[in-house]
């Protein structure tokens, strides 16, 4: 299969709604990538096993924010960098990208990677969904190093972070250089085996991304065809109203909470959790969604996705409930992306009720 500029509307969308009102605005991003794509050609999208299994794969990123990235968009020297010199330092070159996020902005950057590079991209990613930290992805559940790591930024500074203790440490230093390498940079990280990204990988990310999308698309087009988009990916309509308040919390890594007002019952009302994304949602005390769990927050009318960082009071919404990706229900990846990962303490498992998480 090949990516090409007329993929790119799908794959935002998709990404976008995967982002779970994280991962970073994906339309300026869509619009470089669509110019990168008619300048140099289709992506060639291939599966892991298609590859020697041994070959060396480097899933990868833009790393930091997304808001400076969108005010100084990369020219592609970036990523080539950050690719070339972790072969480098590997001793071996790279043979194939890999999407490390497919929820977001990152959806796009791997695409876009990949052509600058002339590489073919791996149809997966860790995530499946976005999240905040690198070290919340299948290939640390698995017990994958996230080092050694490249960064690359636009000046053409590369960083390696050659070994860390733990991927906590890795995703701790990595923050850290942010401020010196002006906000963003290009990131390989987590190389692995082709062997070892079929077996860790959430495998056809990039193909469900575009698939959701399409549909997605449809839907913002035609409310008949809204019922389509959910029926083929699973998604549950939790609530429809109007938001009535968004609190956001003093300190930022906590995010805030909004809360809806049923559009038919006023006595009944969601909360909704937010950090980077949507975390958790609570209708009338009973837990509906928590993370893992892709929470989408959709204006009413047109049924664009809402992000967590420009959701208001005032507006119309329906909240939608797309199922974690089946890696995220295993007992050695829960504990990375439950809710206390966030911040959200469980209280009590043993209610024979609702679940209710506290900060």
């Amino acid at each position: 299969m090949k990516i090409d500029s007329d993929d790119v509307a799908d794959l935002a969308a998709g990404a976008t709604l995967l982002g779970s009102g994280g991962g970073g605005d994906t339309a300026t991003v869509a619009l470089m990538l669509q110019h990168t794509l008619t300048r140099l050609g289709p992506v060639h999208l291939i599966e892991a096993m298609e590859l020697f299994p041994r070959a060396m794969v480097a899933p990868i990123a833009a790393t930091g924010s997304i808001t400076l990235l969108s005010e100084r968009l990369p020219a592609g020297h970036e990523f080539q960098h950050a690719v070339t010199t972790l072969g480098q330092t590997l001793g071996t070159p790279v043979s194939a990208l890999m999407g490390f996020e497919v929820g977001g902005a990152n959806a796009l950057f791997a695409v876009a990677a990949a052509a600058w590079t002339g590489l073919p991209l791996i149809d997966a990613d860790g995530m499946g969904r976005a999240f905040p930290r690198i070290d919340q992805v299948t290939f640390n559940a698995a017990g994958l190093s996230a080092t050694p790591a490249v960064l690359a930024d636009p000046l053409g500074n590369h960083m390696v972070i050659a070994q860390s203790r733990d991927n906590g440490d890795a995703e701790r230093m990595l923050r850290a250089a942010m401020p010196s390498l002006g906000g963003w940079a290009a990131t390989a990280i987590y190389p692995m085996q082709a062997a070892q990204a079929a077996r860790h990988a959430i495998t056809g990310s990039i193909r469900g991304a575009l698939a959701l999308g399409r549909l997605l698309r449809a839907a913002q087009r035609h409310r008949s065809e809204r019922a389509a988009m959910q029926a083929e990916f699973d998604a549950e309509l939790l609530f429809s109203g109007g938001i009535l308040q968004v609190l956001r919390h003093a300190r930022p890594r906590t995010g805030g909470t909004v809360t809806i007002e049923h559009r038919r019952d006023s006595r009944r009302t969601l909360r909704v959790e937010v950090g980077e994304e949507y975390r958790l949602a609570i209708d009338d005390g009973r837990v509906v969604a928590a993370v893992p769990d892709i929470i989408c927050v959709l204006d009413a009318l047109t049924w664009q996705p809402i992000s967590a960082e420009h959701i208001a009071p005032g507006r119309e919404v329906d909240v939608l409930k797309l199922p974690a990706p089946v890696h995220w229900t295993l007992p050695q990846a829960r504990d990375l992306v439950s809710p206390p990962a966030f911040g959200l303490t469980l209280l009590d498992e043993d209610l024979g009720g609702p679940i209710a998480w506290l900060r």
